[in-house]
């Protein structure tokens, strides 16, 4: 099994909330190449996914990573996994979509939120 998880939240999640995620690390023989942010949401599993080392082993390692999280959705009583990319640079990335249909998720769609803090 490539998934770790931690007690400490990885550099790459600094801007996440510390109290709503689990955090994983996603590895091959004790190299890490991505880091994941999970979150029960009623009926569904929240899922931040950050890529920091990409190969044809990395590529095949998420699809059993995917299958680990299909595994502890069911787990948890969770009906889907929603995959949510948050870019505080306000870009777009076209290659999400492609990505995603890549490991099976479907019903893609963009949003962008706005953040008004009120003293």
């Amino acid at each position: 099994m490539s998934v770790r998880e931690l007690d400490d939240k990885p550099q790459i999640f600094n801007h996440f909330p510390d109290d709503r995620y689990r955090w994983l690390e996603l590895h091959d023989h004790h190299k890490s190449y991505a880091y994941a942010a999970i979150a029960e949401r009623d009926d569904d599993m929240e899922l931040h996914l950050s890529i920091v080392h990409w190969t044809p082993t990395a590529r095949r390692n998420i699809q059993k990573d995917i299958e680990w999280l299909k595994a502890e959705t069911r787990r948890l009583g969770k009906k889907k996994i929603i995959g949510i990319r948050v870019d505080g640079q306000g870009k777009f990335d076209p290659n999400l979509f492609r990505f995603a249909t890549l490991f099976g998720f479907t019903d893609l769609c963009v949003l962008q939120t706005a953040t008004l803090h009120v003293n």
